[in-house]
């Protein structure tokens, strides 16, 4: 997952997700520039994205900031979260909103 302010200066970490709790690659890393999670098949899930957007909630608080979050209509992207965030609000876009935005090559 990534996310970004509109004018793309202000970056969040990327999400991966992998299938390894502790993956190889990681070995001897000291810190990571991402934000790691798992499961069996390497999939958003509405308990990781849950857990990353609540993380992201405590870390705007403490910034004393307020944003907006953009999710599309995947099954992942859990819809009673706004209940539990202060500092965040997620808004979701109209089912099919996505292939009409994304530009076209």
């Amino acid at each position: 997952m990534l996310g970004a302010n509109m004018t793309g200066h202000q970056k969040l970490k990327p999400l991966v997700i992998g299938r390894s709790k502790n993956p190889r690659c990681f070995k001897g890393a000291k810190s990571l520039e991402v934000d790691y999670d798992f499961n069996k098949k390497s999939w958003m899930t509405s308990e990781i994205c849950k857990k990353w957007v609540q993380k992201l909630d405590k870390r705007i608080i403490a910034e004393c900031r307020k944003i907006a979050l953009v999710f599309d209509k995947c099954p992942a992207h859990p819809k009673e979260i706004n209940q539990k965030l202060k500092n965040v609000t997620v808004f979701y876009l109209l089912p099919n909103t996505t292939t009409k935005v994304q530009p076209m090559d």
